[in-house]
């Protein structure tokens, strides 16, 4: 055998030519030519080095040898991050003309400036309709390469992707249309490039063609045994060893065999009959290749960058970094994971590690599984994790040893980490098994509560030692008189009795919490939830509900409860008994209602102050009135894009709306538009009208926001007063129940409080997610809750920390203070309300089936209204300790069975 080596026949990286030998054909050529000419949108969306260029450049020459003209734009020779969306699209313009030589017809510096009363979009579609088409008489194809790059611009190109869609929805009416197709390329999902989802409807992917980009097969792949063949006489089996260890992955591919022809052994001496082949056994000579110049210091050899770039993929910090290792960790131990779309499934499958094979994910080929193999993994999630140690053990102990649980700063620590990332499924079993033994053992209650028995019985202790301190000196000296004596010892009395009394409070608080803590545990624990076991559960809270009523008969206050778990565990079991009684006649009275409110999310949701109607707003655009029976009272467009909120005025007499188009519109009830202001840059997130009405404040997402003086009529009569200093979004604005100040909450999570004058007053020491003062003016508080779901109770007038309590959300979203100042509401990712008393013990629990975007309380604190990110509104009781008792005892009473035990434990 003649052998020349020709290590050049291959090429590693690049775009192959035309005419290059070694470029093999796959499925995705005819796709995407047949597609293109048959004028449909076409997208290739897939990792990088997959010959996505070179399938371009080849597709575009089958084109034009159709007679066929094409444009190819690599969008990232625009630029992007520092760019303008004027500069963007008129780079776009600027290729057009070149690329089909427009310069002649145009000059488009003139033709663009003359119309800089249209948005930049409207432009490039002008020009494509009145120059593009009405010059080139040919069908046209406009390849749009390195599409990805639109995600660092500094502004979305969502108008983009709605321009291409509207080229083709006015083929229906102008069939000059029917000429124009489009292609685009890159790195990227449907979904990534797609940055408002509220134009879900204007994407052009849900009208295009899809063009899957696969690997090569061996049938495929033959042009580069052509190349092996000048190499060994077995080339079909040396490429068949390639595309073991390749995947058929391009790049990999060209790279591994230019690798073998670099270090191909020395040729053999001639034996007799013949030359002897060089290649022996090709599958130990390919491997020997990769081990040495692929896996091996891959980092070192790596050249061009292929490797390092999924690797940089890989270990890219965000919220997903860990749900991603994770992911890929479970597809490195062959656990079958089906495709599901989810957003680190993507990432990985944009990286170019795992493929979809068969309808579940697999390692795209050997090599990538030598190079990031598990111990890589393992050992990046371990410094990812701050349990690393823990949940290991906990895992390797089939989740049994709870010895690894977190608790206290450990568990604390573990949920602000975790509070804005997306873990992995064990992650999130291991952090609920940790809060759920907090819950089940009631450790930080009973901690508290053993605590403060200690301290009464060393209260006692004390108490008593002193009053036989005092009746021995009594003893001593006795000739000082009998009215001194009697003085020290009904002293010394006293003050063991106090003691005592506090000690028998404490051990009674114990009972009643742990009692009520065991009636939950009893209907949450059961798998069916029988109606049996709920029944059971629901007659001993009410008995710890009983013991609890004695104990706070004289506390008007619910903050001043010792215990509150009974009032949960009654709520609770009454919903699920409510829930299951559903499908039969009810027995219980309705305890919440629902009805659809809005199409797409309900953005606000308030009651109005005299507490009879209810104001609901959407991102549909409207806001409605309704009554308590989930009837539409009013309802009207606001004509504001998206409407962010809704506030009625302190007198009820009329609503502000804020909106996406940067107003403020103010209206009466039904829906008559008094005024507007326009004052705030951006989106308007919050508004707030001061207790007397006289003030007004409005925030909005670009670091702005002001202060308006108001007529009685809700009409503007000052300009605005600016509160500078914000970091980006500012999330809401908020004055006082007396009105002699006002806050900000920034999208760096810092609170600001600020005179009315627009002087900054004070920054308070926290990162707050959420803001809500007490409506009660005699408590002059107000609440903070962060991130990770700890609230923050501050002092009104000294604007201090007072107290503080965890509410064990992971990721907390809100917080509302009911009118009588008497309960918090918490809202955090899970699609669940918690009620505290301002001793943070928790009151009642309500669950959802759409995630909750806001909540609002009624006048009289008895109802709380929901609003849901799917169109949902949901009206539901709070009841006290005597209402809860008496449901309770009047359902069980109808019950025949449980007639005796409830007349004696009700009477």
């Amino acid at each position: 055998m003649n052998f020349t080596a020709k290590p050049s026949y291959y090429q590693v990286g690049g775009s192959l030519t035309n005419n290059a030998p070694n470029y093999v054909k796959r499925q995705a050529d005819d796709d995407f030519y047949n597609g293109l000419k048959a004028g449909e949108f076409c997208y290739v969306l897939n990792s990088r080095q997959m010959g996505k260029s070179s399938l371009q450049v080849r597709t575009i020459q089958r084109l034009r040898n159709e007679g066929i003209a094409c444009a190819a734009i690599d969008i990232s020779e625009i630029g992007n991050r520092g760019v303008t969306p004027e500069q963007w699209y008129a780079g776009l313009l600027r290729i057009l003309e070149n690329n089909f030589n427009l310069s002649d017809i145009v000059n488009v510096r003139t033709w663009w400036r003359d119309r800089n009363f249209l948005t930049p979009v409207q432009r490039l579609s002008e020009f494509i309709e009145t120059v593009l088409l009405a010059n080139i008489s040919t069908n046209i194809v406009i390849f749009i390469d390195e599409i990805d790059s639109i995600l660092a611009l500094d502004f979305p190109a969502d108008d983009f992707l709605a321009l291409i869609r509207s080229c083709y929805n006015k083929r229906a009416n102008n069939s000059e249309f029917d000429r124009l197709t489009w292609a685009l390329l890159g790195v990227a999902s449907p979904t990534d490039l797609c940055r408002d989802k509220n134009l879900a409807s204007n994407t052009p992917f849900n009208i295009g063609r899809a063009i899957e980009l696969t690997g090569f097969d061996e049938t495929e792949a033959q042009p580069l045994a052509a190349g092996l063949a000048e190499l060994t006489d077995r080339s079909a089996e040396v490429l068949r060893e390639v595309l073991y260890w390749t995947g058929g992955q391009p790049f990999l591919s060209q790279k591994l065999c230019k690798l073998l022809f670099e270090n191909a052994p020395p040729p053999a001496p001639p034996c007799q009959g013949g030359e002897q082949d060089r290649i022996q056994n090709p599958r130990e000579w390919v491997e020997k290749v990769v081990r040495l110049k692929i896996v091996e210091n891959w980092e070192s050899q790596d050249v061009p960058e292929h490797l390092s770039t999924i690797r940089d993929r890989l270990f890219r910090e965000n919220q997903r970094i860990v749900r991603r290792l994770g992911l890929y960790q479970q597809i490195l131990q062959q656990v079958e994971i089906v495709p599901d779309g989810s957003a680190e499934q993507m990432e990985l499958r944009l990286s170019g590690l795992i493929v979809k094979c068969r309808e579940k994910l697999t390692i795209s080929n050997p090599i990538y599984q030598a190079v990031f193999n598990k111990d890589l993994i393992a050992k990046n999630l371990e410094k990812l994790l701050p349990y690393s140690e823990a949940i290991k053990v906990w895992l390797n102990s089939n989740s049994q040893d709870d010895s690894q649980l977190l608790r206290g700063e450990d568990l604390q620590s573990a949920l602000v980490w975790a509070a804005d990332k997306s873990l992995r499924n064990e992650d999130f079993q291991f952090l609920t098994a940790s809060q759920k033994l907090i819950l089940s053992d009631q450790n930080q209650l009973l901690l508290a509560a053993k605590l403060e028995t200690k301290k009464a019985a060393r209260d006692a202790e004390t108490a008593l030692s002193e009053a036989g301190a005092a009746k021995q000196k009594a003893q001593q000296w006795i000739g000082i008189g009998s009215a001194v004596l009697a003085g020290s010892l009904i002293g010394a009395i006293g003050f063991s009795t106090l003691a005592y009394q506090r000690f028998k409070l404490a051990q009674a608080s114990i009972e009643i919490e742990q009692n009520g803590s065991d009636a939950l545990l009893l209907a949450v624990s059961q798998k069916n939830e029988s109606s049996e076991a709920l029944s059971e559960a629901l007659l001993r809270a009410i008995a710890s509900g009983k013991k609890l009523r004695t104990l706070v008969e004289n506390k008007q206050h619910l903050e001043q409860y010792p215990a509150t778990r009974p009032l949960l565990a009654l709520q609770v079991i009454l919903d699920e008994i409510s829930k299951k009684q559903q499908i039969k006649a009810p027995s219980l009275p309705p305890r919440k209602m629902n009805w659809q409110a809005h199409t797409g999310a309900v953005t606000s949701i308030c009651f109005s102050p005299d507490g009879k109607i209810l104001a609901t707003a959407g991102i549909d655009d409207r806001v409605r009135i309704w009554n308590f029976y989930g009837q539409k009272v009013a309802e009207w467009k606001a004509l504001q894009q998206s409407v962010n909120m809704v506030s009625f005025s302190p007198d009820g007499k009329f609503l502000a709306t804020a909106g996406s188009d940067s107003t403020v519109k103010f209206w009466n009830l039904s829906g008559k538009n008094i005024s507007q202001l326009k004052g705030i840059e951006g989106s308007v997130n919050s508004i707030s009208f001061s207790p007397k009405e006289k003030l007004f404040a409005a925030a909005g997402i670009d670091s702005s926001s002001a202060i308006w003086n108001l007529s009685k009529r809700s009409q503007v009569i000052s300009s605005s007063l600016k509160l500078p200093g914000h970091n980006g979004l500012v999330r809401s604005v908020n004055f006082s129940p007396s009105g002699d100040f006002l806050t900000t909450l920034d999208g760096k999570s810092t609170v600001r409080v600020w005179d009315l004058s627009g002087q900054l007053e004070k920054t308070l020491p926290v990162q707050a997610i959420g803001i809500s003062f007490s409506p009660d003016r005699q408590q002059y508080r107000f609440a903070t809750v962060t991130l990770n779901g700890k609230v923050g109770l501050w002092n009104l007038s000294a604007k201090e920390l007072v107290s503080e309590f965890e509410t064990l959300h992971l990721d907390a979203k809100l917080i509302s203070f009911s009118p009588d100042g008497e309960r918090l509401a918490t809202v955090g990712i899970d699609k669940t309300v918690r009620l505290w008393n301002l001793a943070g013990r928790p009151v009642a629990q309500f669950t959802f089936e759409e995630n909750v975007v806001s909540v609002g309380w009624s006048g009289d604190g008895k109802q709380i209204a929901v609003a849901g990110s799917n169109g949902t509104v949901w009206l539901r009781q709070v009841e006290g300790l005597e209402e809860l008792l008496k449901q309770s005892c009047d359902f069980l009473s109808s019950k025949p069975e449980y007639l005796r035990r409830v007349s004696t434990i009700c009477k």
